[in-house]
């Protein structure tokens, strides 16, 4: 019997774009002589639609135009997992098997939604409330890191109603630039500022404080940026390492999605022994923080082989020549068996089944 599973696209994040491309892809790739697809719109305004138009739509942001949107709403009863789909004379239901959230940043990734489909006794792709929310706070999943004996860099954080501004000297003082002031709670390097004297710190925050409630200042590492991809449950299985090679100050939204001057290496230049050194730091994070589906981890590696960590991607960008489907091709899963197995693996998560060594292929 063939599983319904329904791709969530869209969202309410400034990543909602990066949604629609990640999102098309997956669609596109799952085995529909096992599965059956339903697919949720999300707009920009939080609207939830059936869409039931072309996938072509979804990708070129042309679906919501099409009269076959129809409003639904989950069903708040964990016995019909699923929503209702609310047609112009009936109401009826549609019950889904597996949720794939291809949501990117808030409302998507910080464990909004995955709050949303636990109470609705929905299986999902990916982490749980909690590790989707921690991993989403950059300061918090510092903090839990740090205790694991791995470095993170310096940092001090705020609310942007109180600008300490004597601290802020202070940490200058003992840092020195460049430094970078982010939002807390923000993806794919948006609100992100690189920042390289006093008189630009101001419109960094100013800028920051246009995404989030919070702000950080953090030191630059110097080194490069690596990125190990994992997927499993309790027996996480780690893929390869990559390392990106940047030719502007910082890896911003722009060059993580075009790419313009920046170059992804897959596999890293970099010994067997400092590959390793990494997978095993973030094979210890991915359990640490109780990861759950798929998550890609990166750090910072300087030139003396110091391991800095940077961040946890819930729900990495998913195209499949994105780095998180590239990362995981190492360890023997192709785009569309990986697709297959995070269904399973979200199943099996939810069900209480024990996990079983994931076909490849």
């Amino acid at each position: 019997m063939k599983k319904q599973i329904a791709v969530f696209f869209g969202g309410e994040s400034p990543e909602y774009e990066v949604s629609l491309q990640s999102a098309t892809a997956v669609i596109r790739a799952i085995d529909t002589t096992k599965n059956d697809v339903i697919l949720i719109g999300i707009t920009r305004a939080g609207k939830w639609y059936l869409y039931e138009g072309p996938v072509e739509a979804i990708s070129n942001n042309k679906w919501e135009q099409y009269s076959s949107c129809i409003i639904v709403s989950p069903i708040m009863d964990k016995s019909e997992s699923g929503v209702y789909v609310h047609r112009a004379i009936s109401i009826e239901t549609c019950k889904i098997d597996v949720a794939i959230p291809v949501l990117h940043g808030q409302n998507g990734e910080d464990g909004t939604i995955q709050g949303v489909l636990d109470l609705a006794g929905i299986n999902y792709v990916g982490c749980g409330v909690f590790t989707s929310a921690l991993c989403s706070d950059k300061v918090q999943v510092q903090k839990l890191v740090q205790n694991l004996g791995i470095q993170v860099a310096p940092s001090i954080h705020f609310d942007r109603e109180q600008i300490p501004h004597i601290r802020i000297q202070d940490f200058i003082a003992q840092h020195d630039f460049p430094l970078f002031i982010k939002p807390v709670r923000a993806g794919s390097s948006i609100g992100i500022s690189m920042v390289a004297n006093k008189d630009a710190i101001m419109p960094a925050i100013k800028h920051a404080a246009q995404f989030d409630t919070e702000i950080t200042i953090e030191k630059a590492i110097q080194g490069s940026e690596v990125g190990c991809g994992i997927i499993g449950n309790s027996k996480p299985i780690v893929g390869g390492v990559d390392e990106i090679e940047l030719n502007s100050d910082f890896f911003n939204f722009t060059e993580k999605y075009e790419l313009l001057s920046a170059q992804i290496h897959m596999p890293a230049r970099i010994p067997l022994k400092t590959k390793r050194y990494i997978q095993k730091a973030a094979r210890a994070i991915y359990m640490a923080i109780h990861c759950e589906g798929l998550s890609r981890i990166d750090f910072f590696l300087q030139e003396d082989g110091q391991l800095i960590f940077n961040e946890v991607n819930t729900m990495p960008g998913f195209t499949e020549h994105s780095r998180f489907p590239t990362l995981m091709k190492e360890a023997g899963y192709c785009y569309e068996t990986l697709i297959q197995t995070l269904i399973e693996l979200a199943s099996e998560k939810r069900n209480g089944v024990i996990e079983h060594e994931a076909t490849k292929g």
